[in-house]
């Protein structure tokens, strides 16, 4: 069954890689979460997509310029409606305290410069292994040397890279790099073809942002592993009239 990841949580009808997003995620029956985490100035992972904060936050500026208690009196949803003005950017160890009781998966994608790669690994990693929640983690990012950095220190680790091109020979690209990884590609970039080459390799596949039922359909029809969608609710319904046939 191709499972369904909420893209930010359930970013549709609640502000992004929020709590409440999240939450709210979890009561369609999505099986999964799709989110980002960055690092703080004092190195502290904070789940938020862009490096800077104008857009989803109350706040000016680069994330990795703030400590975590200056971006903690942000509002993180004010920008989507008022009455998410209370939201806050989770840390890590808050999402992590409330997946724990939960029975989702969790798409973590690992943003940051290069140069933070070794602190920013291991400083989500650590959270991961110390919860014990690493069967239930896939770790993703557009940065591959780090998801290969990652996959060669925790074998077990389900890892992805993410791309947002059209690759030529993706297979033998992914399988150059020497491990298995899982491929997350903007759904638009694919034809239907090339995704089948993939799934027949034996590559799980993951697109994103899909929001168009269309799409919704053919990757579920071309055996997608999972589908990342900013509207778990649409997908799922699409998901069950698809297996009725």
């Amino acid at each position: 069954m191709t499972t369904i990841f909420a893209h930010r949580g359930y970013s549709s009808d609640y502000p992004e890689n929020t709590m409440a997003a999240f939450k709210a995620a979890e009561t369609t029956g999505a099986e999964g979460i799709e989110l980002d985490v960055q690092l703080t100035k004092d190195g502290v992972p904070v789940i938020i997509h862009d490096i800077t904060l104008e857009r989803t936050t109350t706040g000016k500026g680069m994330v990795r310029d703030h400590t975590y208690e200056e971006l903690h009196t942000l509002s993180a949803g004010l920008w989507f409606d008022p009455t998410f003005e209370a939201e806050r950017i989770p840390s890590l160890s808050e999402f992590i305290e409330w997946f724990q009781q939960t029975d989702l998966i969790v798409n973590i994608e690992l943003k940051g410069p290069a140069f933070e790669r070794d602190q920013l690994l291991e400083a989500v990693m650590s959270q991961v292994v110390t919860a014990g929640i690493l069967s239930r983690v896939i770790l993703s990012s557009f940065d591959h040397h780090i998801v290969l950095q990652a996959k060669q220190k925790y074998p077990e680790l389900q890892t992805a890279i993410l791309v947002v091109s059209g690759l030529v020979n993706p297979v033998q690209y992914i399988r150059s790099i020497g491990v298995d990884m899982d491929f997350h590609y903007f759904y638009a970039l694919m034809l239907p073809q090339e995704i089948g080459a993939l799934v027949a390799n034996g590559i799980k596949v993951r697109p994103y942002t899909v929001n168009d039922e269309q799409f919704i359909a053919l990757s579920l029809q071309l055996g997608c592993d999972s589908i990342i969608t900013d509207d778990p609710v649409l997908a799922l319904q699409i998901r069950q009239s698809v297996e009725k046939g």
